[in-house]
């Protein structure tokens, strides 16, 4: 299979050269440092010496995007996958159908001595992703002339690139394969991960996301009345999520969002506020719920 990885380094050095070692040097490697201040560049230009197929560069704008961006930048394969720099790789699939843009891949995830397969299930249609978030950075591989088309990573989005990308990707084509076959890589959770578990600190990148994911709708499938609606109700489960972290004025900023973006009816709004409820009482699969009002 003609195909690229590209590695996003920050900081990374404790982990790297384990993530290198699960890695074949059969695969072409490229490894982009985002502007590391613990020795991760020098690392990985020692690490790379020993290895074929593998390339060191660098990217000083800020956020894994970026630095996915100058991978891809780079790339002269058919296709693209973005690994993560601190993750277990164990292998991808032997073959796909090559007349796709997008193929998926489901993954585990790793806590301690705790491993178990993250949520996988086929996503056909732009609004279930909106919901259930199904596609994150290691679950997508590209066609690399695909996703340059659409614009790459939004280096806009310092939170939930991932997701963004996954759902600009389904409302631009129709043409996603989902493996089912067997689970791939080992996703690490630590104390390092970038990922956190609070939202309310994280409120301004949020809201940005949802700005920029609101307008891909606009833009690309205006009609798309499912794909605002599951927007509008992920925007409400978030109110609930963060006056259950007891920000109030978190909540309010993205209750001002909904009202500055939306035109609905008032039964609308009150589902939402049902589903914000929810979520502020800690109830579990209210986007499963949303998903089933958008989906009648």
């Amino acid at each position: 299979m003609d195909i690229t990885i590209v590695i996003p380094v920050y900081n990374r050095k404790t982990y790297i050269e384990k993530t290198l070692e699960s890695i074949p040097h059969s695969y072409p490697v490229i490894l982009v440092d985002n502007g590391s201040t613990d020795g991760s560049l020098e690392l990985c230009t020692e690490l790379a010496k020993k290895r074929t197929n593998t390339r060191v560069t660098t990217e000083q704008t800020p956020g894994a995007a970026a630095a996915r961006n100058k991978g891809l930048s780079l790339c002269t394969s058919k296709w693209v996958y973005f690994f993560d720099s601190d993750d277990i790789f164990t292998g991808l699939p032997a073959t796909w159908n090559e007349e796709n843009d997008l193929v998926c891949i489901p993954t585990k995830q790793q806590l301690g001595d705790k491993t178990q397969v993250r949520a996988y299930k086929p996503v056909t249609t732009p609004h279930t992703h909106i919901l259930n978030s199904m596609l994150n950075s290691v679950s997508m591989i590209f066609r690399t002339e695909f996703l340059r088309n659409i614009g790459g990573w939004n280096t806009r989005c310092l939170i939930w690139d991932d997701w963004e990308l996954g759902l600009r990707s389904l409302l631009k084509t129709s043409k996603v394969q989902w493996i089912t076959d067997t689970v791939y890589h080992i996703i690490l959770i630590h104390p390092d991960s970038l990922t956190g578990p609070d939202l309310s600190s994280r409120i301004d990148r949020i809201l940005t996301v949802l700005g920029i994911a609101f307008n891909n709708i606009y833009d690309l499938q205006p009609q798309n009345k499912q794909a605002f609606a599951a927007l509008f109700y992920r925007c409400y489960i978030l109110c609930g999520q963060m006056q259950q972290e007891g920000d109030a004025h978190a909540a309010g900023r993205i209750r001002t969002f909904i009202y500055d973006r939306f035109t609905v009816n008032k039964q609308s709004h009150q589902m939402g506020q049902l589903l914000e409820w929810g979520a502020q009482k800690g109830l579990r699969g209210m986007w499963k719920i949303a998903l089933w009002v958008v989906n009648r």
